[in-house]
C-alpha cells in the first residue's frame, strides 16, 4: 500500500478515536437531497441558537427591572419562536437527526449552558446587562450564518427562509440599538 493512503487511514483511524465520547454517532437517516451540506449545517446551529435564545429571553419577565429590556425580550420572542417552528420544520423535511451536535460548544452568538444557569441566577441591572449584550450577539451572529446559507445553500425552501430571517435580524438589530437597551459586556 503505498505510504500516502496508510498515512491517510492512519489519521482517520486517529481522528476517529479521538472524537469525544459525547459525540453522537453519525445520523444512518438518508439526508434529503434538496438539502446540501450548507443546508444541514446552517439548520443544525440555527436551531438550538434559537432555542437557547428563547430561553433566555423568557427569564426577562421575572429576572429584569428595566421596562425596555422587557419590552424587547417580550418583542423578540414571538418571531423567534415562529422561527423555530419553520426551522424545525425544514430539518424534518432534510431527514436531519434531532439531537443537538453543538451543545457544550462556545460560539459567538450562542451561550453554553453553563452560561444560561448563570443568567438565570441573575436578577435585576446585571441580568439586563447580560441579557442586552446577549440579544445583540445572538442577532449579529444569526444574521452572519444565515448570510453563509444564502450564498452556498441548495434548498431553495431553507432561502427563502434564510433571506426572511437575514431581513429581520438587521431590522431587529436596528431596533435594539435605538431601544435604549444598549451593548453591554456579555457574562464570561
Amino acid at each position: 500500500m503505498p505510504l500516502r493512503l496508510t498515512a491517510l487511514l492512519l489519521l482517520g483511524v486517529l481522528t476517529a478515536c479521538a472524537a469525544p465520547a459525547t459525540q453522537p454517532p453519525p445520523p444512518t437517516a438518508t439526508v434529503n437531497p434538496a438539502y446540501n451540506p450548507t443546508d444541514a449545517a446552517w439548520l443544525e446551529l440555527m436551531i438550538p441558537m434559537d432555542q437557547q435564545f428563547l430561553q433566555i429571553l423568557d427569564l426577562a419577565p421575572t429576572h429584569s427591572t428595566n421596562p425596555a429590556v422587557r419590552r424587547l425580550a417580550a418583542q423578540l420572542a414571538p418571531g423567534h419562536r415562529t422561527e423555530l417552528q419553520q426551522l424545525v420544520a425544514l430539518r424534518t423535511q432534510a431527514g436531519l437527526p434531532t439531537s443537538n451536535l453543538h451543545e457544550g460548544h462556545d460560539m459567538p452568538g450562542m451561550m453554553t449552558a453553563d452560561e444560561v444557569v448563570a443568567i438565570g441566577n441573575l436578577r435585576g441591572a446585571a441580568f439586563d446587562k447580560v441579557l442586552a449584550s446577549e440579544i445583540q450577539d445572538h442577532l449579529s451572529q444569526s444574521a452572519l450564518v444565515t448570510r453563509s446559507v444564502k450564498a452556498a445553500g441548495h434548498s431553495p425552501a431553507l432561502k427563502t427562509l434564510a433571506t426572511r430571517i437575514e431581513k429581520a435580524r438587521t431590522q431587529q438589530l436596528v431596533f435594539v440599538r435605538t431601544s435604549g437597551v444598549g451593548h453591554q459586556t456579555p457574562l464570561s
